[in-house]
């Protein structure tokens, strides 16, 4: 997908990670995104990963981990979407907005049902995210700026998410 050249979004490779530990780096001034992106990765929680090229070089980063919706009676997968992160050279360009894009639409190509985000909600009720279709799960997390976007009418509507150890890590 080219989001108006040269930026181009593609799957994260293997030999991407020291581009993608520096963007996000910088645009969480701190190391604390990379390693969470590290442990992820280590453990195999992460479903889909998708990088932002501008001339070659990676300026946007978006991770989609495994969650998983408990309830009473089984066990249902989720998406989360964390981190996004842009080069904070190249941030209020569209970017993180098509990596967003992108990410949605190759999950529901996927079959997933309903991706949880932890963010700003006048960011991201533009594709969809709010707060009310988060607001059956239980999760650490739950509050103002937990959302829910349901992929597909078979979502399941209410249990306990669970997020992946990687991000209960210090």
């Amino acid at each position: 997908m080219s989001v108006g050249s040269p930026v181009v979004i593609r799957p994260e490779r293997a030999g991407d990670e020291p581009a993608v530990r520096r963007v996000l780096d910088d645009a969480f001034a701190g190391p604390e995104e990379g390693q969470l992106v590290g442990r992820l990765r280590a453990n195999g929680d992460v479903v889909l990963s998708l990088v932002a090229l501008d001339d070659g070089r990676i300026v946007g980063y978006v991770a989609w981990p495994r969650l998983w919706i408990q309830t009473p009676r089984d066990q249902y997968k989720a998406i989360a979407m964390a981190p996004l992160a842009v080069d904070p050279s190249h941030q209020r360009r569209g970017i993180g907005s098509a990596l967003t894009r992108e990410g949605l639409a190759r999950l529901r190509a996927l079959g997933e049902s309903i991706v949880f985000v932890l963010g700003d909600p006048v960011y991201y009720r533009r594709f969809g995210f709010t707060v009310e279709a988060a607001a059956g799960y239980v999760s650490s997390y739950a509050g103002a700026h937990f959302m829910a976007l349901k992929l597909n009418e078979g979502a399941q509507s209410e249990g306990r998410v669970q997020y992946p150890a990687a991000f209960d890590a210090a």
